[in-house]
């Protein structure tokens, strides 16, 4: 049975106030830093060294998979936390000049082989032999191109002008996570990666400092417990 534990206000606020040990994984995606001004009650443009502070305070939880764009990781991410255990790339169809994302994981790395993905080249003896002895595929690469940003049109699309798709956030947790640990997302926006704790069985916390963006994410959960007939303890 997942818990679910919300908290409006600044995660630099809240943060400290965690009990030592709460916290197995943080999964997050913290606003970019690059002037964005779609967001309703905060900047997107702090000084280089304040955003980085920021994220440093994140640089003790056990394991971390944080996503940006390529120059911002590289930029203020890597300074903040260091150099990451591994790294991964989500690319999909935009529009937009920039057509894919970074994932940073710290104090961990995804375990591929959780997640299958069906052989391409199925003229080949040794996928061949290898299916005739009962594998259905093989583990997942380091970049996808399978999972498109939330259009308008899509039943995830809220009021937040830039929420991760829930199936990039499930396949997150499950390369890096188990069922019952607690994951931490300080920046948790409209919630996507509660929804996502509260479908694959991990405990969740998440702040999130924007009264709106908040509600929403109260009214996402609470919806995706519900289809699971858990309790939601806010």
């Amino acid at each position: 049975m997942s818990t679910i534990d919300l908290r409006l206000g600044d995660c630099l606020e809240i943060l400290p106030t965690l009990t030592a040990g709460s916290v197995d994984a943080v999964v997050t995606d913290p606003p970019y830093n690059i002037g964005f001004d779609g967001y309703e009650s905060y900047s997107d443009n702090l000084s280089d060294a304040d955003y980085i502070a920021m994220i440093g305070k994140l640089a003790d939880f056990p394991c971390i998979a944080i996503s940006q764009y390529p120059e911002e990781m590289m930029r203020l991410i890597v300074p903040a936390l260091g150099a990451p255990q591994h790294v991964g790339a989500w690319c999909y169809n935009s529009q937009l000049p920039r057509r894919f994302r970074l994932i940073n994981y710290y104090g961990c790395s995804p375990n591929y082989q959780r997640i299958k993905q069906p052989y391409k080249n199925l003229s080949d003896r040794r996928i061949q032999w290898r299916m005739e002895n009962g594998s259905n595929g093989t583990g997942l690469y380091e970049w996808w191109d399978d999972i498109q940003l939330v259009k308008n049109v899509s039943t995830e699309k809220t009021e937040h002008p830039c929420p991760l798709p829930e199936d990039l956030v499930e396949r997150i947790l499950s390369l890096i996570t188990d069922p019952g640990w607690t994951i931490l997302d300080p920046f948790m926006g409209s919630g996507t990666t509660g929804v996502a704790c509260a479908k694959l069985g991990r405990n969740f916390i998440g702040i999130e400092k924007d009264p709106a963006y908040f509600a929403i994410a109260q009214r996402r959960i609470a919806q995706a417990q519900a289809q699971l007939h858990l309790p939601l303890d806010i």
